[in-house]
């Protein structure tokens, strides 16, 4: 018995030793991996020594004949402006962030999604479609589910937006917006009066121009910390950023307030 457990640890030691996702892991450098189905793909880069995810999603990446999928993930890379080692994993569908995050936000609640989500990362390892071992992809999977959606950065994916220098923020109050899209009357002069309480700098309350079911957090440069604190004030803490630097904004962060949006917070 003892044997046997002694050569279990040692081959599990191997299979870490031998992984390159587990050494950059340990080594607490980023991993990047792309996920790539036939006509969108997504490039996660996991930031293993701060447990963040920037994920850059592609909507309409569909590849020239013959191209290998190894220099498919490869384009997206530098698409992204995340150049580096990047690893990859072909999927018959679209990829789904929005599964994966519900996945992460609710396997602790529910322990099968978690056997679920491992035994795929195990599966799509040992499938031949990608360039990580089972044991890689299953390391991944184990490292993401220490997170939630809040720890995911949804990056916008335009070529301009890797390329033109952005300008830095100004010390200061975070200079923020508030749109109102839950249908309630007032709300957004509401969320722009506790925020300018809490010292920050909102210079739009406004009305959002169509109706949304769900709260969303927009960041206007690669520097998020204006989107952190603004989420973090709204009691917001579970949702994901979604960062737009080329959209060109005087703001660093907006709030588009939707009808899931618990206004409670506003009299704490």
């Amino acid at each position: 018995m003892l044997a046997a457990g002694l050569l279990a640890a040692l081959a599990l030691a191997a299979a870490q030793y031998f992984s390159p996702v587990s050494r950059l892991i340990w080594k607490n450098q980023d991993v990047r991996l792309a996920v790539l189905g036939e006509r969108a793909a997504v490039l996660m880069v996991y930031h293993s020594g701060h447990g963040k995810v920037s994920a850059f999603p592609f909507q309409a990446f569909k590849p020239k004949k013959g191209v290998p999928p190894g220099q498919r993930a490869a384009d997206l890379a530098a698409l992204a402006g995340n150049a580096g080692e990047v690893f990859h994993i072909c999927v018959s569908s679209a990829p789904d962030l929005g599964a994966l995050w519900g996945t992460l936000n609710r396997w602790r609640a529910e322990p099968a999604l978690f056997l679920k989500g491992a035994a795929w990362a195990w599966a799509a390892g040992a499938s031949g479609n990608s360039d990580v071992s089972p044991f890689g992809l299953f390391a991944l999977f184990s490292e993401f589910a220490r997170l939630d959606a809040s720890d995911f950065f949804l990056a916008e994916t335009a070529k301009a937006s890797a390329q033109e220098p952005e300008e830095e923020e100004e010390a200061g109050p975070a200079r923020v917006e508030v749109f109102n899209a839950s249908g309630r009357k007032d709300l957004a002069a509401l969320t722009a009066k506790k925020l300018r309480a809490l010292g920050f700098d909102v210079i739009t309350a406004a009305s959002y121009h169509k109706a949304e079911r769900q709260t969303r957090i927009l960041g206007f440069s690669r520097d998020t910390a204006a989107a952190l604190r603004l989420r973090s004030a709204l009691g917001l803490e579970e949702l994901e950023i979604r960062v737009r630097p080329s959209q060109k904004s005087v703001a660093g962060a907006a709030v588009i307030l939707g009808e899931d949006f618990n206004d409670s917070v506003l009299n704490r």
